[in-house]
């Protein structure tokens, strides 16, 4: 990869860092601007900073159907190659044979990604350019325009495309409740379903973001926003937690480990709850989501106010939270208060 891109891709991510993004967040954007530069090399010997609305539609394009991406052979291998290529030919005649082309190397094959996948990727190309565009402002006119242009290469997210969070009801939760008895499991299971934390936000918990005294949260959310959370049945949730602290064999300063003190990954604490929520004979489709839509519902209900729940969850805007909002649970709940017809 050219130096110029590995350069400015170290420079985006040490910002990333700076501004607090969580480690899963970092790790997607390195991922996604990695195969983004990889295919850019590929079509074109310029570096990016000649990249232009055209170059991010291909890109688009790419995306949706998919397809492989080769890289051209170095200097030293198609020496090698033409080296063998005329060792061979002195042994073997080759009568009206054409020499054939040296080969590339396949990088990567991609396939057609999904809507939400399309539109993580273009947002983070476009974030990466825009703080290559400002970082350079004062650098000459490299940079000077965002290619990502927001109206011409913004991905559409139709119904179709979305495959509904299944809502954690109500006798599921109590299923839940009642079967699990381990501290740090309990813990776990409060912290999502009365918190509403995301699964990576319970992952990354430190002890020193619980504050005993005023049972409050204060921990790093989505984005890199330090958040202060007064949560929900705090004294369940601090109570499980000293018990979890004084149970575990190992000391850290995360909340959740490994054995060997080490923060739990996102994906060994996915299947924990997976786990619970097949062990407690929950319904099937639930996810560690599945929580936090239903700490939006019932605190929607309980309080009839989406701007409360907005502020409660960290959303940006308040229409994603309405997503978050299980209708069927609601109408259920205006059916017993008479509300409907």
């Amino acid at each position: 990869m050219k130096k110029d891109h590995i350069k400015w891709l170290d420079m985006y991510i040490e910002n990333c860092q700076q501004l607090n993004k969580s480690e899963h967040t970092i790790k997607n954007y390195r991922a996604d601007l990695l195969k983004f530069l990889t295919w850019y090399e590929s079509h074109h010997r310029t570096n990016i900073s000649k990249a232009k609305g055209e170059t991010i539609g291909l890109y688009k394009d790419f995306l949706s159907k998919g397809g492989r991406v080769y890289s051209s052979l170095s200097g030293k291998e198609k020496f090698l190659g033409k080296f063998k290529e005329t060792f061979l030919s002195l042994f073997k005649k080759r009568k009206n044979q054409s020499h054939p082309a040296l080969p590339s190397r396949l990088l990567f094959e991609q396939s057609p990604l999904a809507v939400g996948s399309r539109r993580r990727h273009i947002s983070a190309v476009k974030n990466f350019f825009e703080f290559l565009k400002q970082s350079h402002e004062d650098k000459g006119k490299i940079f000077s325009k965002n290619p990502v242009k927001s109206k011409i290469h913004a991905i559409k997210l139709k119904e179709m495309d979305v495959t509904p969070t299944k809502n954690l009801r109500r006798e599921d939760w109590d299923k839940l409740e009642k079967m699990v008895i381990k501290p740090k499991e309990r813990l776990i299971i409060y912290l999502l379903y009365w918190g509403g934390l995301r699964l990576s936000e319970l992952s990354n918990l430190k002890v020193s973001d619980f504050d005993t005294k005023n049972k409050t949260l204060k921990f790093i959310r989505k984005g890199g926003y330090v958040h202060t959370l007064i949560v929900q049945k705090s004294h369940d949730i601090f109570y499980n937690l000293d018990y979890h602290l004084l149970q575990r064999e190992v000391d850290s300063e995360f909340v959740f480990t490994n054995k060997q003190g080490k923060k739990v990954s996102t994906k060994t604490m996915y299947n924990l709850i997976m786990r619970l929520l097949v062990q407690a004979a929950c319904r099937d489709g639930l996810t560690p989501h599945s929580f936090r839509k239903a700490c939006a519902t019932n605190l929607y209900i309980k309080h009839q106010d989406l701007l409360l729940v907005r502020d409660y969850l960290n959303h940006s805007d308040a229409k994603i939270t309405q997503t978050y909002i299980d209708k069927a649970t609601l109408h259920g709940v205006h059916r017993e208060m008479g509300l409907t017809q």
